[in-house]
């Protein structure tokens, strides 16, 4: 008989096995949304691109919204996981294991991408001084993006690396030399407020984007909202009682927040000013909008089938969908083709290589990651 446990631990072995793991259709719709919000903006830059047309405002917002949902959802489901490290192994070992999943996940197909896109795209003007930024997940940490923006994509991967690290280390840390699972939500706090507040001191220069919005140490709080929002369940908040009404707050909220900045709704606050409460408040109308969707029930079977399906490979789409778009479009245009050619070879690929990745790449690694304790 399967137990519980191993397949907690082993889903690939589980899936291959026959059982089943509980599973949140939420969740993977939050998955879906996020990458075709990401995946919208990219596409219609290169195919608007290549008609002679720009992108629209909206699409381009679109793709904000996409990644920092993934943020807040990365955010709600460390937490789940480190929580339960907390009451069951906060230590130095437990983690080392609670990281070793982590890296096992994320990495490799980061480094196997890293190592293909050289001889796809070739290398940027200053490889090797770039390569070691690239190779320690440090090209934005504290500073902006490499200014050749060869893997523009990674800038949020740096986020979520460095965010896995500090606040693995500070939460377990702390219910260890507290012996109490109170220290939690003080750590939490930290996050959420720090970043904030810094960010409100560093210069932009006249790039907020570069010079705040990509800076690693500046966005942990992006991710912390969602540990935020995974204690408030852990803690069995009210919140999750009305998912109708936490979803349909989050909406107004983020439309709120971008009708003020493309029209102005006449909200007495400088450009900058606004920028920094957009982050906050954005965070927050996300957490709200995934509360909604933790209760949201799976559909006919063909759409379920294609959200948990895009959702599962939604980490190797986010990874190669640049590189293939830019690959497809250069090699198009040398040999005289156009769109008709452009958008369905460059969306096959998109889909296809990320899912032969998982496969054969990403799922067997799975299955080899060390066991957390519970």
């Amino acid at each position: 008989m399967t137990r519980l446990s191993d397949v907690l631990a082993h889903p690939v072995r589980a899936l291959a096995s026959g059982a089943r793991t509980p599973h949140n259709f939420g969740l993977d719709v939050a998955r879906f949304l996020a990458i075709v919000l990401v995946l919208g903006e990219h596409c219609s830059g290169y195919f608007l691109g290549v008609a002679g047309h720009g992108t629209p405002l909206i699409v381009m917002y679109g793709a904000i919204v996409g990644v920092e949902l993934f943020f807040t959802l990365s955010g709600f489901l460390i937490g789940r996981l480190l929580f339960a490290v907390a009451e069951t192994d906060p230590s130095p070992h437990g983690w080392l294991v609670f990281m070793a999943r982590r890296w096992l996940r994320t990495l490799p197909l980061y480094f196997l991408w890293l190592a293909v896109m050289p001889m796809v795209l070739g290398p940027p003007a200053h490889f090797a001084a770039d390569l070691r930024r690239y190779l320690t997940l440090s090209q934005n940490l504290a500073w902006p993006m490499p200014p050749d923006r060869w893997f523009p994509e990674s800038w949020s991967l740096v986020v979520e690396e460095w965010f896995y690290l500090l606040f693995a280390a500070a939460l377990l840390g702390a219910v260890a030399l507290t012996r109490s699972t109170k220290a939690i939500w003080p750590v939490i706090g930290v996050f959420v407020v720090v970043p904030a507040v810094v960010r409100t001191f560093i210069p932009a220069d006249g790039n907020f984007i570069d010079n705040i919005y990509h800076i690693a140490l500046l966005r942990l709080d992006a991710i912390a909202w969602g540990v935020a929002l995974a204690r408030l369940e852990r803690d069995g908040s009210r919140l999750f009682r009305h998912p109708r009404a936490a979803f349909a707050a989050g909406a107004a909220l983020l439309a709120a927040l971008l009708a003020q900045d493309i029209v102005g709704l006449g909200v007495p606050m400088t450009g900058m000013a606004f920028a920094h409460l957009q982050l906050v408040l954005g965070s927050a109308a996300l957490c709200l909008m995934l509360a909604g969707l933790l209760r949201l029930p799976p559909p006919v079977r063909p759409l379920a089938w294609i959200v948990r399906t895009v959702a599962k490979i939604s980490y190797g789409i986010y990874i190669m969908n640049m590189t293939i778009l830019v690959a497809v479009v250069d090699a198009s245009l040398r040999h005289g083709r156009g769109l008709w050619t452009i958008v369905p070879v460059s969306l096959a690929l998109i889909f296809l290589l990320p899912y032969l990745s998982f496969r054969f790449f990403e799922a067997p690694l799975l299955a080899l990651r060390p066991r957390q304790a519970r």
